[in-house]
């Protein structure tokens, strides 16, 4: 009896330990699914969501006594092409501190960007793996309930923040509608795959996101929506030559960026921008005018990491004509490329270029579906970062690092099905 006691009290840290372990993995993955309800309604908050879900991921491996295993993923994932080029990328971001105006506000821009991306990390090595066809389905619903909130708050005129003294403003749904935008790809690709008769639930899917986007105030999720379904059709039709054509497009965007103001303004007629007042075209392309003028005074080392909110105030607006200068004070280029070239100059560009292609080398060895779905999550970003907000603000990071995620996820139960 006494042995048998003993046996019990050796065994039973484990068996806690096991419970405790798959009890933070539950968690770690609930958070994460339930990121779309939190958007809705605290509109920055993807990136408490996603470094939540991270701490408990790294608590479960911790308590398994898994996290070696975490480490050695790590070092593989970052020793590939891909990963090289990303630590490239964030090694010349944190250069460019050396000469940014304000050091200040690049290593907070810095922090904010990274610990998304950090924890968007963690989140892709731990949770894919794990998980189930419950956590699909939860992701699932809580884009829906999301959907749902945001239509009724906005036909109430958001009666409910108003009563409880919230901030009411109606583009507040604009981030969480993108970040909806970013997750639509990969549960398309789970249902599709996964679930009988999935097509047709991803369809009303698919619908009921492209709904909340018609009635919020983004049109860059309607344009990114039309990306993203464009590059997913062609994708499932010619995949290969779906990924040659974004490579060359990516290129394109990469050179043209430092002139697009100057392209802009020649090529889009008045009438459009009347048409498109409500957006802001013809607003952006005076913006892009004022931030190539930036580029062209130094296009190769560019003026510092996150400094772009503050660019009227430093020296180079001085070299800048006055009529330019004043749309420098709008806080970003709204133009994620050409965001990169006015912070990280021309090297900056190169280095960012060299990670799109090599994502799209790896997205190039996925399964036709997952590489469709891959492509449209790609597109559907890019097209939203060409127009709209900055390119290092965190809950955008967040935001598209849990897509990536998810999209791991669905590659692996899609994986699970062949034969």
């Amino acid at each position: 009896m006494k042995a048998l006691a003993s046996a019990s009290t050796v065994r039973n840290p484990a068996r806690t330990s096991s419970l405790l372990a798959q009890a933070l993995w539950r968690a770690a993955i609930a958070v994460l699914a339930v990121l779309p309800v939190g958007m809705a309604i605290a509109h920055r908050s993807s990136p408490a969501f996603v470094g939540l879900s991270a701490i408990l991921a790294l608590a479960a491996a911790l308590a398994e006594g898994n996290i070696g295993a975490v480490v050695v993923r790590a070092r593989a994932a970052l020793s590939t092409p891909l990963g090289l080029a990303v630590l490239a990328f964030l090694a010349w971001c944190l250069l460019s501190m050396a000469w940014s105006p304000f050091k200040g506000l690049s290593l907070g821009a810095f922090a904010e960007f990274g610990l998304s991306l950090l924890a968007a990390f963690v989140l892709g090595l731990t949770l894919p793996g794990r998980m189930t066809r419950g956590a699909f389905w939860l992701l699932l619903g809580a884009v829906i309930i999301s959907c749902v909130m945001m239509i009724v708050e906005l036909k109430t005129g958001l009666a409910l923040r108003r009563a409880l003294g919230m901030r009411w403003n109606s583009f507040i749904f604009n981030r969480p509608v993108l970040t909806l935008l970013c997750l639509t790809p990969a549960v398309v690709a789970w249902l599709m795959s996964r679930v009988r008769f999935g097509w047709v639930i991803a369809l009303g899917f698919a619908a009921a996101v492209f709904i909340a986007m018609a009635h919020s105030e983004s049109g860059a999720s309607i344009l990114g929506f039309g990306a993203g379904l464009a590059a997913f059709l062609f994708a499932l039709a010619a995949p290969r030559l779906g990924i040659r054509l974004a490579g060359v497009a990516f290129i394109v965007l990469a050179v043209a960026a430092p002139f697009l103001g100057q392209i802009a303004d020649r090529v889009i007629p008045p009438s459009v921008h009347q048409e498109l007042a409500n957006d802001h075209s013809r607003d952006r392309v005076d913006i892009w005018l004022s931030f190539g003028e930036v580029i062209r005074q130094q296009p190769v080392l560019g003026a510092g990491f996150g400094v772009s909110p503050k660019m009227r105030d430093a020296a180079v607006a001085d070299r800048i004509p006055s009529e330019d200068e004043t749309l420098l004070g709008v806080g970003h280029p709204h133009n994620g490329m050409m965001q990169i070239w006015v912070e990280l100059g021309g090297i900056g560009a190169l280095l960012a270029l060299a990670v799109i292609l090599l994502l799209l080398r790896a997205i190039d060895g996925q399964t036709r579906l997952v590489a469709a779905a891959s492509l449209a999550l790609l597109a559907a970003a890019t097209a939203v970062a060409m127009v709209g907000h900055g390119a290092w603000q965190g809950w955008w990071a967040a935001s598209l690092g849990a897509a990536i995620v998810w999209m791991l996820a669905a590659r692996r139960e899609n994986l699970e099905t062949k034969p």
